[in-house]
């Protein structure tokens, strides 16, 4: 399977956008780069501080992203944290936010094998909850899975915004582009991506756009902000990574066309 020369929708930030551009490319599709938002430190960073002074009464910090470890171990190094307390472990939900977490010095005790929140609580199940404090660093907006299920077990669990996504400046000759000829899926990993994409363009040629495109998301909270708006989301990975989505993109293409509709 391949892509064969679909046009896909990036809306990742600037820093993050060629990476997955060079991932469509190899699968033989074109990327239409149009960031939507702009990563940013939390408005303040108290609660996070003082979690960072606190880290070596964790047991656990768990990392869901590559992004939520980047800001995380990016601000522990400004306030002079280099290494992890001993006793604490680390957990990553995947392969990237492992390597994000290596690249910033830090060691990663456990890697879930299925990338996703219920993932990770399987990759802990072993490990135990009963008691145990855990410190989730995350994006503003996130998903409920984990404090949950873990809080239903008897651990504990602390929640800061590590960063949040801003709005991303407005890519005129883009914008252009893609109100004239709409790629052939527009893809989301956040809600803020999504609401964003309507602020930039516009409500109406934003809806023109998403009405002759499909919509490919990642994660529930995403798909939510998507169908929250009255729009069918058609593409959503099992597995929660950009390399996920363009697989789930690949089959939806490869399958059958659906009540007549031409792919």
């Amino acid at each position: 399977m391949s892509l064969q020369g679909k046009r896909i929708l990036v809306t990742r930030g600037e820093d993050q956008a060629e990476e997955f551009s060079s991932m469509i490319r190899k699968r033989e599709g074109v990327p239409v780069i149009f960031p939507t938002v702009r990563l940013v430190p939390p408005d303040d960073p108290s609660v996070l501080d003082e979690a960072l002074a606190r880290l070596g009464t964790f047991d656990w910090v768990l990392f869901t992203s590559a992004n939520a470890a980047r800001f995380f171990l990016e601000r522990a190094a400004k306030r002079g944290i280099r290494g992890i307390p001993e006793g604490v472990r680390v957990a990553s939900v995947g392969p990237g936010t492992t390597r994000e977490v290596r690249r910033q010095g830090f060691p990663v005790h456990l890697e879930a094998k299925q990338h996703t929140a219920e993932g990770m609580v399987g990759a802990l199940a072993g490990e135990g909850f009963a008691g145990k404090r855990f410190l989730l660093p995350r994006a503003q907006e996130g998903r409920e899975v984990l404090p949950l299920v873990i809080g239903r077990r008897g651990g504990t669990v602390d929640i800061v915004t590590a960063y949040r996504n801003g709005l991303a400046p407005r890519d005129e000759k883009a914008a252009k582009e893609i109100g004239e000829r709409p790629p052939d899926v527009c893809t989301f990993a956040s809600p803020s991506a999504f609401r964003n994409f309507f602020l930039l363009l516009g409500e109406e040629r934003a809806a023109s756009v998403l009405s002759r495109s499909r919509i490919a998301v990642i994660g529930e909270v995403t798909r939510r902000a998507v169908e929250g708006k009255n729009y069918l989301v058609d593409i959503m990975p099992e597995t929660f990574t950009l390399a996920g989505m363009l697989e789930a993109i690949e089959r939806h293409f490869a399958s059958p066309p659906r009540g007549g509709e031409s792919s």
